[in-house]
């Protein structure tokens, strides 16, 4: 009887730990199974980011089913890619792969991975040319130019210069001196970057012909207005109102950056264009303009205005001038607004004395600037200089991107008071933008890793 229940206790135990590691083992084996499929999902968003390193624009192709091939045991599994397009007014795309293998076909793991192209807005400013931020102006955000920064002013990231040295100009305070590619008085040189290599402007060559494609077939055109051009009014209710700018103020003397222009940048008056009053914005989110634009207003959505005269070799260039105060309801990414000129982007004479601009700026052969204007009737008064061209402050939420020279105030010395233009600035980057520009506007670079996630399966 002893032996019996010797025997009988012996099985029981054995056969509980022989069932404990037939549990065991399956464990391991599902376990094994499920590695397997996870490295096959893998595969898929590595195949597919090579898919968009050569075609980034192409969403379409290679989705679907792919086989999973191991180079000793032949095919063992599947990928299938499943793959959300960038929405408007994003660089963004997100690629879902599920992976199993042949032999376990039950037994799946799914990632998601999301991929953007840096936007140019990820800047704060990048210029093409040399500039300088003077001792009351303040830049929160990145900078970088393909000339030579003199910086006396405040900035917070970091800023790059394609020069070791470069020759520093009277309109810079400078007497044709040799100065290093980042100098000045300003806070932090330990950001200072220097030399670096060129950005490459063509980046920003766009194909304004594609962009005035796009915008008669499904956003918004106009031609030539008959008259000085268009003020484009932004609503807070994402519509928009469009005028005729009928008469500019009287002309008056300005320097341009290079020349003394007798000219006018002011509105005096407008006329209502009937059909373009409390009409929604575009559904891309594209607006071209073939003429002269002035814009103001609240910009509630994703937009992108363009002023350029087609074809590009035989009109003059366009220009767009910022009419007054145009804001975001909030700075949340909700509403972004792209400012592009094939020309100039201008303040002109009769701008508001605090004014604020939440908007990427591109000027795409021009620069973003205020001219220099003289007090009236011509020249300065000694001091103190003439209030009639000098404002308090303006403020920049978002991006500046500029061909040419950029300014917004101009000073009577090296030290002296601003004598045209705004007295205080302060320019800062906006970072929704840097994955989220507003509709068509240019990227640069190749797709990045943004973010990764498994997924349960379905």
């Amino acid at each position: 009887m002893f032996s019996l229940v010797f025997v009988f206790v012996f099985l029981v135990i054995t056969g509980g730990l022989l069932s404990i590691a037939s549990v065991q083992r399956m464990a391991a084996l599902r376990e094994q199974w499920r590695i397997q499929a996870f490295h096959i999902a893998e595969a898929g968003l590595n195949y597919y980011r090579w898919h968009l390193a050569h075609e980034p624009e192409d969403f379409v192709n290679d989705t679907g089913e792919h086989a999973y091939t191991d180079p000793y045991a032949g095919e063992i599994g599947v990928f299938s890619i499943e793959v959300i397009p960038p929405q408007i007014g994003s660089s963004i795309v997100t690629i879902r792969s599920t992976g199993w293998s042949h032999q376990h076909p039950n037994v799946k793991k799914i990632i998601e991975a999301r991929y953007g192209i840096r936007s140019l807005t990820d800047f704060a400013f990048i210029t093409n040319s040399n500039v300088w931020f003077g001792q009351d102006e303040e830049v929160r955000g990145e900078i970088h130019s393909n000339g030579g920064i003199r910086m006396d002013g405040q900035g917070d990231s970091l800023m790059t210069s394609a020069k070791l040295t470069y020759i520093c100009g009277t309109e810079h305070g400078c007497d044709n001196e040799e100065k290093p590619g980042i100098w000045g008085t300003g806070e932090k040189p330990e950001l200072w970057d220097f030399p670096v290599d060129d950005f490459d402007f063509g980046a920003v060559a766009l194909d304004l012909q594609t962009m005035k494609t796009e915008a008669k077939a499904s956003g918004f055109y106009i031609g030539d207005s008959g008259a000085e051009g268009y003020r484009l009014e932004l609503l807070n209710t994402g519509k928009f109102n469009l005028y005729k700018v009928t008469r500019l103020q009287n002309p008056v003397w300005g320097y341009d950056g290079t020349d003394w222009v007798y000219t006018s940048h002011s509105i005096r008056s407008t006329s209502a264009i009937r059909e373009y009053q409390n009409v929604p914005l575009p559904a891309n989110g594209l607006m071209f303009i073939e003429d002269e634009l002035w814009v103001d207003g609240t910009t509630k959505g994703k937009l992108t205005v363009v002023a350029a005269r087609l074809p590009d070799d035989l009109t003059p260039d366009a220009s767009l001038f910022i009419n007054g105060n145009t804001t975001y309801p909030a700075k949340d990414g909700s509403s972004t607004l792209g400012l592009i000129a094939q020309g100039d982007i201008l303040i002109p004479l009769y701008s508001p004395d605090k004014l604020e601009i939440d908007a990427a700026l591109l000027a795409q052969k021009g620069h973003v600037f205020r001219y220099l204007y003289p007090g009236p009737p011509w020249g300065w008064n000694s001091p103190p200089y003439s209030t009639y061209a000098v404002r308090s402050k303006i403020e920049t939420y978002g991006s500046v991107i500029s061909n040419g020279i950029w300014t917004w105030s101009w000073v009577d010395s090296e030290e002296g008071p601003v004598i045209s233009g705004y007295q205080t600035s302060e320019t800062s980057y906006d970072p929704h933008l840097t994955f989220g520009p507003p509709p068509f506007f240019p990227t640069t670079g190749e797709y990045t890793f943004i973010s990764w996630e498994e997924k349960p399966p379905n």
